[in-house]
């Protein structure tokens, strides 16, 4: 038979009857997976029907559950029919047919769920029913996948009745959800049909793997192939080769006729062992396969994959063996890639995070056995954002390429510089000395080393470019013997996040109570993502004075926490870690609702409506919300209120850092009546043309200023505060002094011209039922004397 006549007959032998069979495999896999689906879905149920039981008539959630449970038995039932009987590929049509059933009904069931434990008007049970069936359909797509109409037999049922219950309530939310929900039907039947033809690709390639096998032992002695093939006597002396081993080796066949075939297939990467397993599977099944090498004519070692097969005469005794084998060393070579991009950073070439913690472990458990120190020094590129987004990704990958060369070019042999990823480096010192303060000194010296390699700037078009880093720095190993090399790192992490906080471009060694303020840090992040939903959060308010009338003219609303467990925690504690994670924005918006209810109650007092503005701290981040304009506006018609009651306060940093955006929302909200005042003014370094081009109608004088308000001051904030003053007078400004405590600040303060004053000499931060009073004629006076 030729070549070409062969290769037909296995393609021939590729279709029809492998039909039948994938079909069986398909439908094997589906009901291995079956009993952990089962049992997924019978916990899933209950859970399900536990949250919801509280809001659905337990008769409806019993019947459910009840359905679930029979279905689930009926299911297990089939389970072991299929796995104890004796299937035979005839019955695989019949047992599909009933896998879909069960698998439709299942589904008719889970979506009959998105009517009967819908509870209306509860928002979170409803998300919880859908986060339910939404996961169900994710385990359908894992479970479901080997065949595709199995997959859509279950999504389909379980959630068009949760799009179509969503759409019927014809709500905005409802309707994005239902969108969303659609969006999440059609990826899971992608994911599912993908899924399912890559499986049987794998199918196919197993069984024409199995039937290539068996046409390749019985054409063992077919000469006329791309592999190389080789036929020795029993003795293993070489009796022919094919033109492909005499091309793959560089030998002539009469060069190689009766020399021993272990000189040319030499499994010699492991020894005389390897060549004694060889024949021992050889004479135990005839048959062996694995890697070797081939020698070739230039003393070259070529990897291969070898198949030696053993043949018998009739007596069955060995009379031959062939060998079958092929070049792998392409192969070889993209798996030794594969193994080193695994293992290092692309850009870099450095070693990666996987890499260095293997590394770093080796050498923790070095020097508790040799005792002395190493050190891990954790590197972070001070805003290296800010070349990203001014230059490009493509010039921030060349300057990270060029840090970890210098790296490279100051660091020992012995020591380890790696990419932790993005801007982050590690550096390992290994080696220190045995003393810890000795250890110190030499990584302190190592690391300032390092600084110096920022000193010098980088070019970017021939432009110098200067950069700085931070330094963390973490010695290891310490007294607890559990240490590993993620809790080096992570000690080396915190002092690098202790130097960012002071400010960056400098080291520091990781020390105790380090750890401890990040944890403390992360505790109350945590507890305020739980401060919104327990209603932990107050709004306080502080009159301001016109010292002229002794008379209120302004509140300012102030944010205060009642943290369980804590008691009254500060906003200098809470609203900096608030900004760091963004959970500002959700407590600003309380704050804004808050303040704006207030003001609602306030315009319904017998008294009538205050005649001036309540102001509201907005952060920086806050501010630059793409909807805050609409935001803002929206609460203030949700509670039916006038602009004109509303004043915003904000930080100098709003006006740096992106006056364009600034202006245009100012302007947007002042043309409804809103005010703005400019908090902690004379601290920044805003330029004084922004008072001219923005809506601004109030300045406020930084307390920092007021405090240190002395009779024998002279010139210094005396001076400073008059200049404010005087800036205000020639732009229209009205000025608040921030943190008037006492008589002598408050009597300066009138004798400069500030009449408006703020602070506890009037009143510490109040409730509402007590600001309620000034409302109603208390005097500052009197509350100042109180």
């Amino acid at each position: 038979m030729t070549g070409k006549a062969l290769n037909l007959s296995f393609a021939a032998a590729a279709h029809g009857p492998d039909a039948t069979q994938i079909r069986a495999d398909q439908l094997s896999i589906l009901y291995s997976a079956l009993p952990i689906a089962l049992l997924a879905t019978l916990i899933n149920a209950a859970v399900l029907g536990a949250v919801q039981s509280p809001l659905i008539p337990k008769h409806i959630v019993g019947g459910w559950l009840g359905a679930i449970v029979l279905l689930t038995a009926w299911r297990f039932v089939g389970y072991y029919r299929y796995t104890r009987g004796l299937t035979r590929l005839s019955a695989t049509r019949g047992w599909t047919i009933r896998f879909l059933t069960e698998v439709l009904i299942s589904g008719a069931l889970w979506g009959a769920a998105a009517f009967l434990l819908y509870p209306p008007g509860d928002p979170l049970h409803q998300m919880f029913l859908v986060f339910v069936l939404a996961g169900m359909g994710a385990g359908a797509v894992t479970t479901l996948s080997a065949m595709w109409a199995a997959a859509l037999s279950y999504l389909l049922p379980s959630l068009l009745p949760l799009i179509a219950h969503l759409l019927l309530e014809h709500s905005t939310v409802s309707l994005a959800m239902a969108c969303m929900a659609m969006l999440f039907l059609v990826m899971m039947a992608v994911a599912a049909l993908r899924a399912r033809n890559t499986l049987l690709e794998l199918l196919r390639a197993r069984h024409a793997q199995v039937r290539a096998d068996a046409d390749l032992r019985l054409a063992a002695t077919a000469f006329r192939s791309q592999e190389g093939i080789l036929i020795a006597d029993r003795a293993g002396n070489i009796l022919r080769i094919n033109e492909a081993a005499a091309r793959l080796s560089g030998f002539a066949e009469t060069a190689l006729v009766g020399r021993p075939a272990r000189e040319l297939l030499s499994p010699d990467d492991a020894g005389e062992a390897a060549r004694r397993s060889m024949f021992e599977a050889l004479e135990r099944s005839g048959f062996w396969a694995g890697e070797c090498r081939l020698v070739t004519r230039d003393g070259g070692r070529l990897p291969i994959s070898a198949t030696v097969a053993t043949v018998r005469d009739p007596n069955g005794e060995t009379s031959h063996y062939v060998g079958h084998f092929q070049d792998i060393s392409a192969y070889k070579q993209a798996q030794a890639n594969l193994d080193f991009q695994a293992r290092h950073d692309t850009l870099t070439a450095l070693p990666n995070r996987r890499m260095l913690s293997e590394r770093l472990a080796r050498d923790i458990t070095r020097c508790r056995r040799h005792r002395h120190h190493g050190a891990a020094v954790f590197i972070d590129i001070d805003h290296f954002k800010r070349v990203n987004d001014a230059l490009g990704h493509r010039v921030g990958d060349h300057l990270l390429q060029t840090i970890a060369f210098r790296l490279l070019e100051n660091i020992r042999g012995e020591d380890i510089a790696a990419r932790f990823g993005g801007d982050e480096f590690v550096v390992v010192l290994t080696g220190l000395d045995a003393q810890p303060a000795r250890a110190m000194e030499q990584a302190q010296q190592a690391a300032e080393k390092l600084r110096t390699l920022f000193a010098t700037p980088f070019r970017h078009h021939s432009a110098p470019l200067h950069l700085t880093a931070s330094f963390g720095i973490a010695l290891y190993p310490q007294d607890d013997h559990d240490e590993d090399a993620e809790s080096v790192l992570t000690r080396a992490d915190t002092a690098l996040y202790q130097v960012k906080e002071r400010g960056r471009n400098a080291l520091a060694f990781y020390q105790p109570g380090m750890l401890d303020a990040v944890r403390t840090r992360l505790s109350i992040e945590n507890a305020l993502r739980n401060a919104l939903e327990e209603n932990t959060f107050e709004l306080f308010f502080q009159p301001q004075v016109d010292t002229t009338y002794l008379r209120m003219v302004g509140v300012e609303a102030l944010l205060r926490w009642n943290r369980p467990g804590h008691g009254r925690v500060m906003p200098g504690e809470f609203i900096p870690v608030a900004e760091d994670s963004g959970l500002i924005l959700p407590v600003g918006d309380w704050v804004m609702q808050s303040a704006c209810s207030a003001l609602a109650r306030w315009r319904g007092l017998p008294i009538g409506a205050p005649d001036f503005a309540l102001s509201i701290n907005v952060s920086p981040r806050q501010f630059f919300q793409a909807d805050f304009v609409s935001r803002v506006l929206g609460c203030l018609e949700a509670h039916d209120l006038n602009g004109r009651c509303l004043e915003l306060e904000l930080t100098e940093s709003v006006l740096l850092d992106d006056i364009g955006e600034t202006r245009a929302k100012m302007r947007q909200l002042a043309e409804h009546g809103i005010r703005f005042a400019l908090d902690d003014f004379g601290t920044g370094y805003s330029s004084l043309r922004y008072l001219q081009q923005l809506p601004i109608t109030t300045l406020k004088i930084d307390q920092s200023f007021v405090r240190e308000l002395r009779e024998d001051d002279g010139d210094g904030n005396t001076a400073i505060i008059r200049s404010i003053l005087s800036v205000a007078r020639h732009l229209g400004l009205k000025v608040v002094a921030e943190g008037v405590e006492t008589r002598m600040q408050a009597e300066m303060l009138d004798a400069l011209g500030c009449r408006v004053h703020q602070g506890y000499r009037y009143s510490r931060p109040i409730g509402e039922s007590e600001i309620l009073s000034w409302l109603g004629g208390r005097t500052p006076a009197s509350a100042a004397d109180h």
